[in-house]
């Protein structure tokens, strides 16, 4: 009877131990990608390669595994060789909140094997698009102001600059006074039309160093007596190091209508600003297909 016993005991216990393996699985040991930032490679007709790649958005074996600030570190379920592609992430307007794959920059494409437990080290490049457009480059490397040459507000100009740049040996400046000019704007001399022609984006990269706001768009006039039309983005803030900001275009110049358009910069003085402040600007890229 006891033995009969025991030998129900240990039947129930297995009958347990296998639900249990069947309620909670044991979880499968993933791999790791450890993602380090990426570095941008450009020609020469391309403008020096500064960037600002916050995120690389995750492909592994063609699925979407998510955007990642990097430097990162990404379990990975899959195993074996796999094919990975990494995007190359932005701030869409410089805005934290609204990330996007930057459209002009190649992915970077890797097959590795991935082994559960084991990280694989991936060290992501990417290049312009081989169909990207450069409308102008304003890299101030020729030691003038080529582009942005009209005085449109406050009688101020785009000066070279040399001891404040940010790649080279010149960079751009322009200076904002409370009694004289706390308003600011300066277009290009150019008119643009047809950059949609291929595809809707269009954006501005630019590298900027700024004791003010400074506002970015387009304007025109549509006949003669409507005069200038502006369609202006937000830009950016002040900002005490240099950085560098992707300024999306697109549905400004949608929007507008024009038929031909301008870049414009606009900067003012705010009350809680000093009452004067420098704006330093470099390696400004108008970029479409």
């Amino acid at each position: 009877m006891k033995q009969a016993l025991y030998v129900l005991l240990g039947s129930l216990l297995l009958i347990s131990q296998w639900s249990c393996d069947l309620i909670n699985p044991e979880e499968p040991i993933p791999a790791y990608l450890r993602i380090e930032p990426f570095t941008l490679s450009t020609t020469a007709s391309q403008g020096p390669n500064t960037e600002n790649i916050k995120q690389g958005w995750l492909f592994v074996n063609g699925e979407f595994l998510g955007a990642y600030d990097l430097p990162a570190e990404v379990p990975v379920l899959a195993v074996g060789l796999s094919s990975i592609r990494i995007e190359a992430g932005i701030h869409d307007n410089g805005i934290s909140t609204t990330p996007d794959i930057y459209p002009f920059y190649e992915p970077y494409e890797e097959e590795a094997e991935l082994v559960p437990g084991e990280t694989t080290v991936l060290s992501p490049s990417t290049r312009y698009l081989s169909r990207t457009k450069f409308a102008f480059i304003e890299d101030f490397e020729d030691g003038a102001v080529e582009h942005f040459t009209e005085a449109i507000t406050g009688g101020v100009n785009l000066e070279v600059e040399q001891d404040m740049v940010r790649s080279g040996q010149f960079a751009g400046r322009f200076s904002l006074l409370d009694s004289l000019r706390p308003i600011v704007e300066i277009a290009t001399a150019e008119e643009f039309s047809g950059l949609q022609g291929n595809g809707v984006f269009v954006y501005l990269e630019i590298d900027y160093l700024a004791e003010a706001p400074v506002f970015w768009g387009v304007a025109g006039e549509r006949d003669a007596i409507s005069g200038l039309e502006r369609y202006i983005e937000p830009g950016f803030a002040p900002k005490a190091e240099w950085n560098k900001i992707y300024l999306n275009l697109s549905q400004d110049i949608f929007n507008s209508q024009l038929e031909t358009y301008k870049i414009i910069m606009q900067a003012l003085l705010r009350e809680e600003d000093p009452d004067s402040a420098n704006v330093y600007l470099d390696n400004i890229k108008l970029v479409h297909f």
